[in-house]
């Protein structure tokens, strides 16, 4: 079906006459060499307008300003930001306090004794038993175990300090890649 329609408007174009249009021309024929004679333009009502307003708001400025006890317009403009000194005193002592604070708050947590936990693989280990079995009233002290664990994170810490300041640390030392072919064992 469609190769009988595509035949069918193929052949109803080449039917069609082909008109070739003329194209529009926008040139006219009529050519006049005549010299005409020069006109005068005149400037125009904008022009007029816009000359009047000047001394038309210079008129009104100066009606306006028959009441003498007021200030001239530039200077209320003008003391109209002078009120911005007294904004920026405001932001700035907020500023200063807020920065004062900062400083407060630093010095009390970098002069503050920090607080060494031991970290446990397995906190839960301390509280093994069953809650079912403690009688009441009853309880052990801890204070043993976690001075042992807070020794041990002490020592732990003083090895990996004197490692760092010989430069044998296992986290800082260079990376050795693996030989490509291992010898067997």
């Amino acid at each position: 079906m469609q190769p009988l329609r595509r035949s069918a408007v193929a052949s109803a174009r080449k039917a069609r006459p082909s008109l070739p249009r003329q194209l529009r021309r926008y040139a006219h024929d009529a050519h006049d060499h005549g010299h005409h004679e020069p006109v005068n333009e005149s400037f125009g009502k904008g022009f007029f307008i816009s000359v009047a307003t000047i001394p038309a708001a210079y008129a009104l400025y100066k009606f306006s300003r028959m009441n003498t006890d007021e200030k001239p317009w530039f200077t209320r403009l003008i003391d109209s930001y002078s009120d911005l000194k007294a904004t920026w005193a405001d932001r700035n002592d907020l500023h200063t306090r807020a920065i004062e604070q900062a400083a407060f708050d630093r010095n009390l947590f970098q002069n503050s004794k920090p607080n060494y936990h031991a970290e446990l693989r397995f906190p839960e280990m301390m509280n093994v038993g069953s809650p079912y079995n403690v009688p009441a009233g009853s309880s052990v002290n801890l204070d043993k175990v976690i001075a042992k664990y807070e020794k041990e994170h002490y020592e732990d810490q003083a090895k990996k300090l004197k490692q760092l300041r010989d430069g044998t640390l296992p986290a800082e030392q260079p990376f050795e890649k693996p030989a490509k072919n291992p010898p067997n064992p």
